[in-house]
């Protein structure tokens, strides 16, 4: 009788370990072909140099949104500063971060950010991080192919220190990012953002979408880019947040 209990146990164990490392050799093919993905899109928009040569970028972009007239003003500098200005409506809304620190100012309020906000918005400031998504403490899986407008692409799932997610679709033949969907932590709580990009125009050696249609609580946005300036020596005063 002991000896078939000590059977039956040892079976469970092989069993137990051999499910383990399955799961251990999926998860490891998963995280291989995401990068592979990413890979042909860091190639497709004009190679790992290009992306690291970029020490700055300013943006301008235009749009409208419920009737009003939107311009929004993004600054970037190496490695991970970002000023952000939205003017809408008679209303500016200014996002700055430091390097560390992120505030909002809107209405003469300044908003500290914090918590998941503050992660989303150090990855969002930093030009590079799609070179090495999981440096920044991102967890990557590829998800399959689906079709998009018609179109094959490849899935990928990131999922953020925070827990927080998001998943980006990339055209399977060009290996362009088409569209991305992120979970957002927000005042008002957990909320979804869709973005979907079209028009890639070549910039300094590097391609960027001109044309974002950003979805988020029901409403849409579409905007325009209208102006990317690269490698113009902002100043570090732009990203200072004053006390």
């Amino acid at each position: 009788m002991k000896l078939l209990s000590y059977m039956l146990f040892s079976i469970l164990i092989l069993f137990f370990t051999t499910q383990t490392t399955f799961a251990q050799d999926s998860l490891e093919v998963s995280k291989q072909k995401a990068k592979e993905v990413i890979e042909k899109y860091l190639t497709a928009i004009g190679g790992k140099e290009a992306i690291k040569n970029t020490q700055d970028r300013t943006t301008i972009m235009r749009g409208t949104a419920m009737g009003q007239n939107i311009t929004i003003i993004a600054k970037q500098k190496a490695p991970n500063k970002m000023r952000q200005e939205i003017k809408a409506g008679g209303m500016d809304q200014v996002i700055i971060f430091d390097g560390e620190k992120g505030v909002m100012n809107v209405m003469n309020q300044k908003i500290e950010v914090k918590d998941k906000e503050l992660e989303a918005l150090k990855i969002e400031a930093s030009m590079d991080f799609m070179l090495d998504p999981e440096s920044f403490g991102i967890k990557i899986f590829y998800e399959g192919t689906e079709k998009l407008d018609g179109k094959d692409v490849n899935k990928i799932k990131m999922i953020m220190p925070s827990g927080l997610r998001s998943f980006s679709y990339f055209d399977s033949e060009s290996g362009l990012k088409l569209k991305e969907q992120k979970e957002m932590q927000t005042q008002m709580g957990l909320g979804e953002q869709t973005l979907v990009y079209e028009d890639y125009k070549e910039i300094e050696g590097v391609k960027y979408p001109h044309k974002i249609i950003q979805s988020f609580g029901g409403q849409s946005i579409e905007v325009t880019v209208s102006s990317i300036k690269v490698n113009k020596g902002l100043a570090d005063d732009l990203f200072v947040i004053s006390e």
